[in-house]
């Protein structure tokens, strides 16, 4: 499952969307996406995303990526579905996912979710040389592991509906970036799709303050609006609270791909 390192405006349009009402009246939804909250299902033109310089092509075949680490559950779904049939299910693809812990680690890595120095290969772009916030992300360059930890990570196939589900926890955040989570999607062994997924202001603030993995780094300073790839290209992601002990959040996400 080898990755291309291409750039976000070199790769084909996808379709991505949400499925408007499919959770219910609970659903919490981007900010200032009000409307696709209650809109039917669908599938919604969306641009392919950087991939960063965190991603591992070494993630796990499972579904519980957590491996310990503390945090806010979450039950994610993940449903891609073909934008040239009529949004129709995409069986047996490869959906990956990765994101940070509660203290901004990524799995693989020394430093909670920082790049390596400036000028290193996936380093971090100075505010001299453009970009939002105090620096930006390059885009798709890739950082080499500095260690086999591979918390966080994982990869399930579709099945008949479409759907692959990942029990992890909420992401943290870390300097530049907004809570996200990233994936990838392949079929058969081609990579059709590179994007990221972000929550709700106000979701993000009832966590990280409320839940104690989170509470002693407090809310992120970096919103959805000033990440420098949310705020361009806002991703979408629905989470509600079930009606647990634990206070389990579940999120679903639906990606439509268009295949030749």
């Amino acid at each position: 499952m080898r990755s291309k390192h291409d750039s976000p405006g070199s790769r084909r349009r996808f379709l991505g969307g949400v499925l408007g009402g499919s959770l219910g009246a609970g659903l919490i939804g981007l900010a200032g996406d009000a409307a696709a909250q209650s809109a039917p299902t669908a599938c919604l033109l969306t641009p392919a995303l950087t991939e960063g310089p965190f991603y591992i092509d070494e993630a796990l075949m499972r579904s519980d990526i957590r491996d310990g680490r503390p945090g806010q559950l979450l039950r994610l779904r993940l449903v891609v579905v073909d934008s040239d049939r009529g949004c129709a299910p995409v069986a047996g693809a490869l959906a990956s996912i990765w994101h940070c812990d509660a203290g901004g680690s990524y799995s693989g890595y020394d430093q909670a979710g920082m790049p390596p120095p400036p000028g290193a290969r996936g380093g971090r772009i100075p505010p001299s040389a453009g970009g939002a916030g105090p620096g930006r992300e390059e885009g798709g360059m890739h950082a080499a592991p500095t260690s086999a930890a591979r918390f966080l990570r994982g990869v399930q196939p579709t099945g008949a509906d479409g759907s692959a589900q990942f029990l992890t926890i909420y992401p943290g955040w870390y300097a530049p970036r907004a809570v996200h989570i990233h994936l990838k999607i392949h079929v058969g062994k081609e990579e059709v799709l590179t994007s990221q997924m972000f929550f709700d202001e106000a979701l993000n603030r009832e966590v990280l303050l409320g839940h104690p993995a989170y509470r002693a780094r407090g809310a992120s300073p970096y919103r959805n609006s000033q990440d420098p790839i949310a705020g361009a290209h806002p991703g979408l992601v629905r989470v509600r609270r079930l009606q647990d002990a634990a206070g389990t959040l579940e999120g679903e996400f639906t990606i439509g791909i268009a295949r030749t």
